[in-house]
């Protein structure tokens, strides 16, 4: 299990540089990303949307923010502390919440706007991956709890 939540701080970590990026891209002026290839694979058509941002905080920034919590969860399960079992089975709702998130701004994507950003899919691609290693995380912690 130790190994699962080393390689989910690692994609957490990646997917916090994504986000970072992806937020520089909400604020940069259109047309200046470098992941803009035509008008259908363009993160600039994404990030800069009305849907970039939920009540004023960009998607992005929550997306780094989410990723910052991932993190701490899963150094948290690492460390042997005494909530480390709470922070396992939140490691798992928080993924699977994140998933949920990154599901519905993939449809968007997809048929709203018709567009794909390339900083996008890597993080739709991390969030996936991330909680389907906190599953198992979960799954192991209860077998070697019982």
């Amino acid at each position: 299990m130790k190994v699962i939540l080393i390689i989910v701080i690692v994609l957490a970590l990646v997917g916090m540089l994504d986000s970072a990026y992806a937020l520089k891209q909400h604020y940069a002026p259109p047309d200046t990303s470098q992941c803009d290839f035509n008008a259908t694979v363009s993160c600039t058509a994404v990030n800069q949307s009305e849907y970039s941002a939920v009540m004023g905080v960009p998607v992005a920034g929550i997306g780094f923010a989410g990723y910052l919590l991932l993190v701490l969860l899963a150094a948290t399960c690492l460390s042997g502390m005494a909530l480390s079992r709470q922070a396992l089975v939140l490691l798992a709702v928080v993924s699977l919440a994140a998933l949920a998130v990154s599901l519905s701004l993939t449809y968007i994507e997809l048929f709203v706007l018709k567009a794909v950003c390339p900083l996008c899919v890597l993080s739709q691609s991390l969030i996936l991956v991330i909680t389907l290693l906190s599953g198992s995380a979960l799954v192991l912690g209860r077998k070697q709890s019982a």
